[in-house]
Protein backbone atom coordinates (compact mmCIF):
# COMPACT_ATOMS: atom_id res chain seq x y z
CA UNK A 1 0.00 0.00 0.00
CA UNK A 2 1.32 3.84 -0.75
CA UNK A 3 1.88 6.00 1.88
CA UNK A 4 1.13 8.54 0.32
CA UNK A 5 -1.62 11.32 1.73
CA UNK A 6 -4.02 12.72 -0.15
CA UNK A 7 -5.20 16.15 0.10
CA UNK A 8 -8.23 17.80 1.54
CA UNK A 9 -7.80 21.47 2.15
CA UNK A 10 -9.58 24.51 3.26
CA UNK A 11 -9.20 27.87 2.59
CA UNK A 12 -10.49 30.95 4.81
CA UNK A 13 -11.06 34.67 3.94
CA UNK A 14 -7.88 35.58 5.74
CA UNK A 15 -5.41 32.15 5.61
CA UNK A 16 -3.91 33.78 8.88
CA UNK A 17 -3.39 30.67 10.52
CA UNK A 18 -3.37 26.77 9.53
CA UNK A 19 -4.94 24.18 11.50
CA UNK A 20 -3.64 19.92 10.41
CA UNK A 21 -6.09 17.77 11.44
CA UNK A 22 -5.13 13.93 11.59
CA UNK A 23 -7.42 11.37 11.79
CA UNK A 24 -7.24 7.98 13.48
CA UNK A 25 -6.22 4.53 12.44
CA UNK A 26 -9.02 3.14 9.81
CA UNK A 27 -11.03 6.18 10.11
CA UNK A 28 -11.06 9.18 7.51
CA UNK A 29 -11.42 12.95 7.25
CA UNK A 30 -15.18 12.57 7.51
CA UNK A 31 -15.04 11.17 10.96
CA UNK A 32 -13.43 14.77 12.44
CA UNK A 33 -16.40 16.35 11.14
CA UNK A 34 -17.53 17.90 14.57
CA UNK A 35 -13.48 19.12 15.07
CA UNK A 36 -13.12 20.79 12.09
CA UNK A 37 -17.07 22.66 12.46
CA UNK A 38 -15.38 23.75 15.56
CA UNK A 39 -12.20 25.13 13.79
CA UNK A 40 -13.90 26.71 11.37
CA UNK A 41 -16.31 28.47 13.73
CA UNK A 42 -13.62 29.60 16.38
CA UNK A 43 -10.63 29.97 14.18
CA UNK A 44 -12.53 31.29 11.36
CA UNK A 45 -9.48 33.26 9.68
CA UNK A 46 -7.29 29.64 9.84
CA UNK A 47 -7.05 27.44 6.50
CA UNK A 48 -7.94 23.81 7.29
CA UNK A 49 -6.02 20.87 6.11
CA UNK A 50 -7.53 17.70 6.66
CA UNK A 51 -5.50 15.44 4.66
CA UNK A 52 -7.00 11.52 4.61
CA UNK A 53 -4.37 9.00 5.59
CA UNK A 54 -2.94 5.50 4.32
CA UNK A 55 -4.21 4.24 7.62
CA UNK A 56 -6.83 1.53 7.30
CA UNK A 57 -6.98 -2.11 8.42
CA UNK A 58 -4.58 -3.52 6.56
CA UNK A 59 -2.34 -0.12 5.60
CA UNK A 60 1.24 -1.22 4.88
CA UNK A 61 2.29 2.17 5.12
CA UNK A 62 5.78 2.88 6.68
CA UNK A 63 4.57 6.00 9.06
CA UNK A 64 7.75 7.49 8.52
CA UNK A 65 7.21 8.23 4.85
CA UNK A 66 3.51 9.36 5.57
CA UNK A 67 4.91 11.85 7.89
CA UNK A 68 7.41 12.98 4.98
CA UNK A 69 4.76 13.34 2.96
CA UNK A 70 2.64 15.60 4.92
CA UNK A 71 5.63 17.65 5.47
CA UNK A 72 6.16 18.45 1.91
CA UNK A 73 2.10 19.36 1.83
CA UNK A 74 2.75 21.86 4.46
CA UNK A 75 6.19 23.42 2.63
CA UNK A 76 4.03 23.74 -0.07
CA UNK A 77 1.43 25.20 1.73
CA UNK A 78 3.95 27.74 3.33
CA UNK A 79 5.77 28.71 0.55
CA UNK A 80 1.92 30.12 -0.55
CA UNK A 81 1.10 31.59 2.35
CA UNK A 82 3.28 32.34 5.59
CA UNK A 83 1.27 31.92 8.17
CA UNK A 84 1.03 33.74 11.67
CA UNK A 85 0.73 30.33 13.31
CA UNK A 86 0.03 26.58 13.00
CA UNK A 87 -1.80 24.31 15.06
CA UNK A 88 -1.99 20.39 15.11
CA UNK A 89 -4.67 18.11 16.29
CA UNK A 90 -4.35 14.28 15.85
CA UNK A 91 -6.81 11.84 16.99
CA UNK A 92 -5.30 8.39 18.27
CA UNK A 93 -2.28 7.48 15.38
CA UNK A 94 -3.15 11.33 13.95
CA UNK A 95 -1.94 11.84 17.48
CA UNK A 96 1.74 9.99 16.91
CA UNK A 97 2.03 11.30 13.58
CA UNK A 98 1.62 15.02 14.91
CA UNK A 99 3.92 15.32 17.00
CA UNK A 100 6.46 13.15 14.69
CA UNK A 101 5.56 16.17 11.80
CA UNK A 102 6.45 18.59 14.69
CA UNK A 103 10.09 16.64 15.41
CA UNK A 104 10.81 16.78 11.61
CA UNK A 105 9.65 20.12 11.20
CA UNK A 106 12.41 21.23 13.86
CA UNK A 107 15.12 19.65 12.62
CA UNK A 108 17.37 16.65 13.16
CA UNK A 109 19.59 16.76 15.95
CA UNK A 110 23.12 14.77 16.48
CA UNK A 111 21.74 13.16 19.64
CA UNK A 112 18.76 11.50 17.69
CA UNK A 113 19.44 11.06 14.22
CA UNK A 114 16.36 11.06 11.82
CA UNK A 115 15.51 6.88 10.03
CA UNK A 116 16.42 6.38 6.88
CA UNK A 117 14.30 7.55 4.58
CA UNK A 118 13.81 11.34 5.73
CA UNK A 119 15.09 13.48 2.73
CA UNK A 120 14.80 16.33 4.43
CA UNK A 121 16.55 16.91 7.67
CA UNK A 122 16.96 20.90 8.10
CA UNK A 123 14.81 22.73 10.72
CA UNK A 124 11.76 24.45 8.35
CA UNK A 125 10.67 28.36 8.75
CA UNK A 126 7.49 27.69 9.70
CA UNK A 127 8.44 24.96 12.90
CA UNK A 128 8.48 28.35 15.04
CA UNK A 129 4.75 29.34 13.85
CA UNK A 130 3.57 26.41 15.56
CA UNK A 131 1.59 27.90 18.53
CA UNK A 132 0.47 24.11 20.07
CA UNK A 133 -0.54 20.52 19.59
CA UNK A 134 -3.49 18.97 20.61
CA UNK A 135 -4.04 15.51 21.06
CA UNK A 136 -7.00 13.52 21.24
CA UNK A 137 -6.94 10.19 23.04
CA UNK A 138 -3.20 10.29 21.51
CA UNK A 139 -1.78 7.01 22.46
CA UNK A 140 1.59 8.35 23.14
CA UNK A 141 3.53 5.07 24.27
CA UNK A 142 1.74 3.33 21.71
CA UNK A 143 -0.54 0.36 22.39
CA UNK A 144 -0.02 -2.79 24.17
CA UNK A 145 -2.66 -5.33 25.19
CA UNK A 146 -3.03 -5.15 28.74
CA UNK A 147 -5.75 -5.93 31.90
CA UNK A 148 -7.10 -2.41 30.96
CA UNK A 149 -9.22 -3.67 27.88
CA UNK A 150 -12.42 -5.57 27.97
CA UNK A 151 -12.15 -9.43 26.92
CA UNK A 152 -13.27 -8.78 23.49
CA UNK A 153 -10.77 -5.97 22.82
CA UNK A 154 -7.97 -8.25 24.24
CA UNK A 155 -8.65 -11.44 21.97
CA UNK A 156 -9.28 -8.76 19.05
CA UNK A 157 -6.06 -7.29 19.93
CA UNK A 158 -4.25 -10.51 20.46
CA UNK A 159 -5.84 -12.00 17.10
CA UNK A 160 -4.93 -8.89 15.30
CA UNK A 161 -1.44 -8.59 16.44
CA UNK A 162 -0.81 -12.06 15.13
CA UNK A 163 -2.13 -11.47 11.64
CA UNK A 164 -0.07 -8.65 11.38
CA UNK A 165 2.90 -10.31 12.03
CA UNK A 166 2.13 -13.37 9.26
CA UNK A 167 1.47 -10.30 7.10
CA UNK A 168 5.18 -8.80 8.06
CA UNK A 169 6.37 -12.11 7.25
CA UNK A 170 4.35 -12.66 4.01
CA UNK A 171 4.65 -8.89 2.46
CA UNK A 172 8.12 -8.39 4.39
CA UNK A 173 6.46 -4.71 5.27
CA UNK A 174 5.05 -3.83 8.76
CA UNK A 175 1.29 -3.38 8.81
CA UNK A 176 1.23 0.55 10.11
CA UNK A 177 -0.88 -0.74 13.48
CA UNK A 178 2.52 -2.79 14.54
CA UNK A 179 5.01 0.74 13.76
CA UNK A 180 2.55 2.43 16.49
CA UNK A 181 2.83 -0.82 19.41
CA UNK A 182 4.43 0.21 22.65
CA UNK A 183 8.27 -0.12 21.78
CA UNK A 184 8.17 -0.26 17.89
CA UNK A 185 10.82 1.67 16.63
CA UNK A 186 8.67 4.28 14.88
CA UNK A 187 7.21 4.75 18.25
CA UNK A 188 10.56 4.81 20.67
CA UNK A 189 12.59 6.63 18.01
CA UNK A 190 9.11 9.30 18.48
CA UNK A 191 9.59 9.74 22.33
CA UNK A 192 13.65 10.30 22.19
CA UNK A 193 13.76 12.59 19.71
CA UNK A 194 11.03 14.47 21.36
CA UNK A 195 13.33 14.63 24.26
CA UNK A 196 16.39 15.89 22.16
CA UNK A 197 14.47 18.67 20.15
CA UNK A 198 13.30 20.01 23.42
CA UNK A 199 16.85 20.06 24.79
CA UNK A 200 18.20 21.51 21.71
CA UNK A 201 15.80 23.94 20.91
CA UNK A 202 15.98 25.69 24.54
CA UNK A 203 16.78 28.93 22.91
CA UNK A 204 14.32 29.06 20.03
CA UNK A 205 10.92 29.58 19.62
CA UNK A 206 10.80 26.00 17.61
CA UNK A 207 10.38 22.86 19.82
CA UNK A 208 8.51 24.42 22.42
CA UNK A 209 4.89 24.33 21.24
CA UNK A 210 2.39 24.27 23.99
CA UNK A 211 1.23 20.05 23.79
CA UNK A 212 -2.21 19.36 25.13
CA UNK A 213 -3.96 15.92 25.89
CA UNK A 214 -7.60 15.31 26.08
CA UNK A 215 -8.13 12.27 28.21
CA UNK A 216 -11.53 10.48 27.71
CA UNK A 217 -12.05 8.93 30.98
CA UNK A 218 -13.51 5.22 29.92
CA UNK A 219 -10.27 4.67 27.20
CA UNK A 220 -10.66 0.70 27.04
CA UNK A 221 -8.72 0.51 23.35
CA UNK A 222 -5.30 2.40 25.34
CA UNK A 223 -4.89 2.10 28.94
CA UNK A 224 -3.52 4.80 31.01
CA UNK A 225 0.14 4.10 30.88
CA UNK A 226 0.07 4.26 27.13
CA UNK A 227 -2.19 7.09 27.00
CA UNK A 228 0.46 9.05 29.45
CA UNK A 229 3.93 9.10 27.91
CA UNK A 230 5.92 9.60 31.42
CA UNK A 231 9.01 10.23 28.93
CA UNK A 232 8.51 12.66 26.44
CA UNK A 233 5.13 13.97 27.78
CA UNK A 234 6.45 15.68 31.86
CA UNK A 235 5.49 19.08 30.62
CA UNK A 236 2.07 17.77 28.46
CA UNK A 237 -0.71 19.88 29.48
CA UNK A 238 -3.35 17.00 30.49
CA UNK A 239 -7.33 17.52 30.75
CA UNK A 240 -9.71 14.73 31.19
CA UNK A 241 -12.58 14.62 29.52
CA UNK A 242 -15.65 13.17 31.36
CA UNK A 243 -17.84 10.30 30.03
CA UNK A 244 -15.41 10.18 26.57
CA UNK A 245 -13.28 6.73 25.23
CA UNK A 246 -10.67 6.12 22.37
CA UNK A 247 -13.03 6.47 19.76
CA UNK A 248 -16.29 9.02 20.71
CA UNK A 249 -13.67 11.64 22.04
CA UNK A 250 -14.23 13.41 18.74
CA UNK A 251 -17.88 12.95 18.84
CA UNK A 252 -18.64 16.92 19.86
CA UNK A 253 -22.24 16.73 19.01
CA UNK A 254 -25.36 18.69 20.92
CA UNK A 255 -25.62 16.31 23.32
CA UNK A 256 -24.48 17.07 27.02
CA UNK A 257 -21.87 14.68 26.56
CA UNK A 258 -20.66 16.36 23.15
CA UNK A 259 -21.20 19.94 24.19
CA UNK A 260 -18.71 18.94 27.44
CA UNK A 261 -16.25 17.72 24.47
CA UNK A 262 -16.64 20.39 22.95
CA UNK A 263 -15.91 22.89 25.63
CA UNK A 264 -12.56 20.86 26.58
CA UNK A 265 -11.56 21.48 22.81
CA UNK A 266 -12.18 24.74 22.42
CA UNK A 267 -10.68 25.16 26.25
CA UNK A 268 -6.94 23.18 23.84
CA UNK A 269 -7.25 25.39 21.00
CA UNK A 270 -7.37 28.89 22.53
CA UNK A 271 -6.22 29.22 25.99
CA UNK A 272 -3.01 30.63 26.96
CA UNK A 273 -0.52 28.37 29.00
CA UNK A 274 -1.44 30.05 32.46
CA UNK A 275 -5.20 28.78 32.16
CA UNK A 276 -4.40 25.13 30.48
CA UNK A 277 -2.26 24.42 33.48
CA UNK A 278 -4.89 25.70 36.13
CA UNK A 279 -6.89 22.70 33.93
CA UNK A 280 -4.23 19.81 33.98
CA UNK A 281 -4.86 17.03 35.97
CA UNK A 282 -3.00 14.20 36.10
CA UNK A 283 -4.56 10.52 36.57
CA UNK A 284 -3.97 9.67 40.66
CA UNK A 285 -1.99 6.70 39.82
CA UNK A 286 0.50 8.55 37.59
CA UNK A 287 3.59 9.69 38.94
CA UNK A 288 5.94 11.94 36.48
CA UNK A 289 9.58 10.07 36.09
CA UNK A 290 12.12 11.81 38.68
CA UNK A 291 15.11 12.80 36.96
CA UNK A 292 18.37 12.15 38.41
CA UNK A 293 21.09 14.67 36.73
CA UNK A 294 23.87 13.62 38.94
CA UNK A 295 23.99 10.75 37.12
CA UNK A 296 27.12 10.21 34.91
CA UNK A 297 26.56 6.50 33.59
CA UNK A 298 23.52 3.77 33.42
CA UNK A 299 24.10 0.48 32.70
CA UNK A 300 22.06 -2.32 30.99
CA UNK A 301 22.64 -5.98 31.89
CA UNK A 302 20.23 -8.18 29.84
CA UNK A 303 19.86 -12.33 30.31
CA UNK A 304 19.15 -14.85 28.14
CA UNK A 305 16.67 -17.41 27.19
CA UNK A 306 15.67 -19.53 30.39
CA UNK A 307 16.44 -17.20 32.86
CA UNK A 308 15.22 -14.99 35.39
CA UNK A 309 18.11 -13.12 35.29
CA UNK A 310 19.34 -13.08 39.00
CA UNK A 311 22.82 -12.85 38.41
CA UNK A 312 22.33 -9.46 36.74
CA UNK A 313 21.89 -7.81 40.02
CA UNK A 314 24.85 -9.21 40.84
CA UNK A 315 27.39 -7.93 38.22
CA UNK A 316 25.47 -4.73 38.67
CA UNK A 317 26.62 -4.21 42.41
CA UNK A 318 29.94 -5.32 41.38
CA UNK A 319 29.57 -2.18 38.07
CA UNK A 320 28.76 0.29 40.77
CA UNK A 321 31.42 -0.20 43.41
CA UNK A 322 34.19 -0.11 40.61
CA UNK A 323 32.10 2.75 39.62
CA UNK A 324 32.79 4.70 42.76
CA UNK A 325 36.54 4.55 42.72
CA UNK A 326 36.50 6.82 39.60
CA UNK A 327 34.50 9.69 41.12
CA UNK A 328 31.68 8.86 38.87
CA UNK A 329 27.56 7.95 39.63
CA UNK A 330 26.44 4.56 38.21
CA UNK A 331 23.02 3.21 38.51
CA UNK A 332 21.71 0.18 36.42
CA UNK A 333 18.81 -1.42 35.10
CA UNK A 334 18.25 -5.09 35.63
CA UNK A 335 14.94 -5.47 34.84
CA UNK A 336 13.76 -8.74 33.31
CA UNK A 337 11.58 -9.26 30.51
CA UNK A 338 10.38 -12.78 31.91
CA UNK A 339 11.01 -16.10 31.48
CA UNK A 340 11.75 -16.71 27.62
CA UNK A 341 11.51 -20.25 26.71
CA UNK A 342 13.89 -21.91 23.56
CA UNK A 343 10.46 -22.25 20.98
CA UNK A 344 9.56 -18.49 21.61
CA UNK A 345 13.26 -17.78 20.92
CA UNK A 346 12.85 -19.03 17.56
CA UNK A 347 10.06 -16.73 16.45
CA UNK A 348 11.19 -13.55 15.20
CA UNK A 349 8.22 -11.97 16.13
CA UNK A 350 8.69 -12.66 19.75
CA UNK A 351 12.04 -11.86 19.67
CA UNK A 352 11.03 -8.34 18.55
CA UNK A 353 8.59 -7.75 20.74
CA UNK A 354 11.38 -8.19 23.68
CA UNK A 355 13.31 -5.64 22.01
CA UNK A 356 10.67 -3.05 21.93
CA UNK A 357 10.42 -4.08 25.69
CA UNK A 358 14.37 -2.84 25.69
CA UNK A 359 13.83 0.05 24.09
CA UNK A 360 11.11 1.14 25.77
CA UNK A 361 13.18 0.65 29.10
CA UNK A 362 16.16 2.78 27.21
CA UNK A 363 13.82 5.65 26.99
CA UNK A 364 12.41 5.83 30.26
CA UNK A 365 15.98 6.15 31.34
CA UNK A 366 17.21 8.44 28.81
CA UNK A 367 14.20 10.87 30.67
CA UNK A 368 15.08 9.83 33.83
CA UNK A 369 19.11 10.13 33.34
CA UNK A 370 19.64 12.77 30.86
CA UNK A 371 23.36 13.62 31.61
CA UNK A 372 24.05 9.90 31.42
CA UNK A 373 26.04 7.60 29.31
CA UNK A 374 24.67 4.17 28.65
CA UNK A 375 26.62 1.11 28.71
CA UNK A 376 25.31 -2.29 28.17
CA UNK A 377 26.23 -6.04 29.34
CA UNK A 378 23.94 -8.98 27.29
CA UNK A 379 24.24 -12.47 27.66
CA UNK A 380 22.93 -15.03 25.23
CA UNK A 381 19.32 -13.49 23.88
CA UNK A 382 20.31 -10.42 25.89
CA UNK A 383 22.72 -10.00 22.98
CA UNK A 384 20.39 -10.32 20.62
CA UNK A 385 18.41 -7.37 21.74
CA UNK A 386 20.65 -4.71 22.03
CA UNK A 387 21.88 -5.99 18.30
CA UNK A 388 18.49 -5.76 16.79
CA UNK A 389 18.26 -2.33 18.62
CA UNK A 390 21.12 -0.81 17.66
CA UNK A 391 19.96 -2.00 13.97
CA UNK A 392 16.07 -0.46 14.14
CA UNK A 393 16.31 2.29 16.16
CA UNK A 394 18.69 5.19 14.94
CA UNK A 395 18.35 6.80 17.97
CA UNK A 396 19.75 4.34 20.23
CA UNK A 397 23.01 4.54 21.57
CA UNK A 398 25.44 2.67 24.39
CA UNK A 399 29.14 3.41 24.93
CA UNK A 400 30.49 0.44 26.01
CA UNK A 401 29.02 -2.73 25.18
CA UNK A 402 30.02 -6.28 26.32
CA UNK A 403 28.66 -9.66 25.03
CA UNK A 404 28.96 -13.37 26.25
CA UNK A 405 27.40 -16.33 24.79
CA UNK A 406 26.57 -14.41 22.45
CA UNK A 407 23.77 -15.47 19.54
CA UNK A 408 24.36 -12.61 16.88
CA UNK A 409 25.48 -12.96 13.23
CA UNK A 410 29.45 -13.49 12.86
CA UNK A 411 29.27 -11.01 10.42
CA UNK A 412 27.24 -8.12 11.87
CA UNK A 413 28.15 -4.75 10.82
CA UNK A 414 30.11 -3.05 14.01
CA UNK A 415 31.79 -0.93 12.02
CA UNK A 416 29.18 1.65 10.79
CA UNK A 417 28.07 2.12 14.69
CA UNK A 418 31.46 2.53 15.80
CA UNK A 419 31.84 5.10 12.71
CA UNK A 420 28.75 6.93 13.97
CA UNK A 421 29.70 6.81 17.74
CA UNK A 422 26.65 4.85 18.69
CA UNK A 423 28.93 2.46 20.28
CA UNK A 424 32.27 3.01 21.45
CA UNK A 425 33.80 0.08 22.28
CA UNK A 426 32.65 -4.13 22.46
CA UNK A 427 34.13 -6.59 24.30
CA UNK A 428 32.73 -10.51 23.02
CA UNK A 429 33.20 -13.00 24.84
CA UNK A 430 34.05 -16.58 23.28
CA UNK A 431 33.81 -19.86 25.25
CA UNK A 432 35.24 -23.05 25.03
CA UNK A 433 32.32 -25.47 24.85
CA UNK A 434 29.35 -23.15 23.81
CA UNK A 435 27.44 -25.92 22.70
CA UNK A 436 24.27 -24.19 23.02
CA UNK A 437 25.24 -21.57 20.21
CA UNK A 438 27.76 -23.62 18.23
CA UNK A 439 25.16 -26.22 17.65
CA UNK A 440 21.51 -23.96 17.25
CA UNK A 441 21.98 -20.15 16.63
CA UNK A 442 25.35 -21.43 14.45
CA UNK A 443 22.73 -23.96 12.44
CA UNK A 444 20.66 -21.11 11.64
CA UNK A 445 23.44 -18.86 10.50
CA UNK A 446 24.64 -21.42 8.34
CA UNK A 447 21.29 -21.86 6.70
CA UNK A 448 20.59 -18.33 6.32
CA UNK A 449 17.46 -18.47 8.07
CA UNK A 450 16.42 -15.78 10.99
CA UNK A 451 19.24 -13.13 11.88
CA UNK A 452 20.41 -15.04 14.68
CA UNK A 453 24.10 -16.65 14.95
CA UNK A 454 26.95 -17.82 16.40
CA UNK A 455 29.37 -15.05 17.89
CA UNK A 456 29.50 -17.17 21.49
CA UNK A 457 31.41 -19.31 19.57
CA UNK A 458 33.00 -18.46 16.68
CA UNK A 459 33.61 -15.10 17.41
CA UNK A 460 32.95 -11.80 15.25
CA UNK A 461 34.50 -11.83 11.83
CA UNK A 462 34.89 -8.03 11.76
CA UNK A 463 38.29 -6.86 13.89
CA UNK A 464 36.49 -4.09 15.23
CA UNK A 465 35.65 -5.41 18.17
CA UNK A 466 37.51 -6.50 20.87
CA UNK A 467 37.72 -10.47 21.44
CA UNK A 468 38.60 -12.39 24.54
CA UNK A 469 39.42 -16.40 22.92
CA UNK A 470 38.48 -18.64 24.74
CA UNK A 471 36.43 -18.50 28.31
CA UNK A 472 36.90 -22.02 29.73
CA UNK A 473 33.11 -23.32 29.79
CA UNK A 474 29.96 -23.47 27.99
CA UNK A 475 27.19 -20.91 27.43
CA UNK A 476 27.85 -18.97 30.42
CA UNK A 477 31.14 -19.31 30.70
CA UNK A 478 32.08 -15.66 30.63
CA UNK A 479 29.32 -14.71 33.79
CA UNK A 480 31.73 -16.74 36.23
CA UNK A 481 32.63 -14.61 39.40
CA UNK A 482 36.30 -14.81 38.81
CA UNK A 483 35.32 -12.34 35.40
CA UNK A 484 33.27 -9.69 36.86
CA UNK A 485 35.95 -7.49 37.42
CA UNK A 486 37.02 -7.71 34.29
CA UNK A 487 33.46 -7.10 32.95
CA UNK A 488 32.90 -4.21 35.42
CA UNK A 489 36.48 -2.73 34.11
CA UNK A 490 35.39 -2.71 30.25
CA UNK A 491 32.27 -0.87 30.98
CA UNK A 492 33.55 1.40 33.09
CA UNK A 493 37.20 2.30 31.36
CA UNK A 494 36.30 1.06 27.69
CA UNK A 495 39.94 -1.17 28.04
CA UNK A 496 40.00 -4.63 27.95
CA UNK A 497 41.57 -6.46 30.87
CA UNK A 498 42.01 -10.27 30.42
CA UNK A 499 40.83 -12.72 32.77
CA UNK A 500 42.35 -14.64 35.33
CA UNK A 501 44.31 -17.44 33.64
CA UNK A 502 42.48 -20.35 35.46
CA UNK A 503 39.40 -19.63 33.29
CA UNK A 504 41.28 -18.93 30.17
CA UNK A 505 42.00 -21.70 27.55
CA UNK A 506 43.78 -21.37 23.96
CA UNK A 507 41.62 -23.87 22.58
CA UNK A 508 37.84 -24.86 22.17
CA UNK A 509 36.25 -28.41 23.05
CA UNK A 510 36.92 -30.89 19.79
CA UNK A 511 33.27 -32.41 21.12
CA UNK A 512 31.85 -28.83 20.38
CA UNK A 513 33.78 -27.47 17.45
CA UNK A 514 33.85 -30.57 15.71
CA UNK A 515 29.69 -31.13 15.52
CA UNK A 516 29.35 -26.96 14.55
CA UNK A 517 30.57 -27.49 11.44
CA UNK A 518 27.47 -29.92 10.18
CA UNK A 519 25.39 -27.79 12.87
CA UNK A 520 22.37 -28.26 10.23
CA UNK A 521 22.53 -32.00 10.86
CA UNK A 522 22.08 -31.97 14.70
CA UNK A 523 18.65 -30.34 14.19
CA UNK A 524 17.60 -33.10 11.03
CA UNK A 525 18.85 -35.72 13.62
CA UNK A 526 16.39 -34.34 16.62
CA UNK A 527 13.87 -33.90 14.34
CA UNK A 528 13.93 -37.53 13.48
CA UNK A 529 14.69 -38.35 17.13
CA UNK A 530 11.60 -37.20 17.51
CA UNK A 531 9.03 -38.36 15.04
CA UNK A 532 10.86 -42.12 16.04
CA UNK A 533 9.85 -41.20 19.52
CA UNK A 534 6.10 -40.51 18.66
CA UNK A 535 5.93 -43.25 16.67
CA UNK A 536 6.78 -45.48 19.29
CA UNK A 537 4.39 -43.73 21.84
CA UNK A 538 1.44 -43.70 19.50
CA UNK A 539 2.10 -46.99 17.39
CA UNK A 540 0.04 -48.00 14.42
CA UNK A 541 -1.92 -43.91 13.88
CA UNK A 542 -2.38 -43.55 10.39
CA UNK A 543 -1.46 -40.02 9.12
CA UNK A 544 -5.37 -39.11 9.16
CA UNK A 545 -5.03 -39.77 12.79
CA UNK A 546 -1.72 -37.75 13.37
CA UNK A 547 -3.29 -34.89 11.53
CA UNK A 548 -6.45 -35.50 14.56
CA UNK A 549 -4.54 -35.42 17.09
CA UNK A 550 -2.34 -32.15 16.40
CA UNK A 551 -5.23 -30.46 15.85
CA UNK A 552 -6.50 -31.43 19.39
CA UNK A 553 -2.96 -30.61 21.05
CA UNK A 554 -3.18 -27.20 19.20
CA UNK A 555 -6.93 -27.10 20.52
CA UNK A 556 -5.50 -27.57 23.85
CA UNK A 557 -2.65 -24.77 23.64
CA UNK A 558 -5.29 -22.27 22.34
CA UNK A 559 -7.59 -22.48 25.77
CA UNK A 560 -4.02 -22.55 27.71
CA UNK A 561 -3.32 -19.31 26.38
CA UNK A 562 -7.21 -17.86 26.62
CA UNK A 563 -6.96 -18.57 30.00
CA UNK A 564 -3.12 -17.65 30.89
CA UNK A 565 -2.94 -14.14 28.50
CA UNK A 566 -6.23 -12.96 28.14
Amino acid sequence: MSSKVTQEFEESGRSVGLVVLLHAYTLSPESLIYVRNIVRTTLPDADIFTPHLPASTFSLANPVAVVCDLMDKIDAYWDKQKYENIIIVGHSLGALLGRKLYIYACGETPEAPFEVGVHNRIKRDWAEKVDRIILLAGMNRGWSISHHMSIPKAITFTLGAALGEVITWIKKRRPLILSIRRGAPFLTNLRIQWLAMRRATLSSRAGHAITIQLLGSIDDCVGPEDNIDLVSGADFVYIDVGKSGHANIIDMDTSTVGQERKQKFILALTANRQVLDNHCVLPQDTELLTKRTDVTDVIFVMHGIRDLGYWTHKIARRVKSLGKVNHRVFETETSSYGYFPMLSFLFPWRRRAKVEWLMDQYAEGLAQYPNATFSYIGHSHGTYLLAKALKDYPCCRFKHVVFAGSVVRTDYDWSNHLKTGRVKGILNYVATADWVVAWFPNALQMLGFQDLGSAGHRGFDSDKPNQIRYVKGAHSAALNEDNWDAIASFVIYGTPVNPPNKIIESKQAVWVSLPSRVAPLIWLGMALFLLWLGSMLLPGLTPDQWKKTLIFLFYLYGIYLALTKL
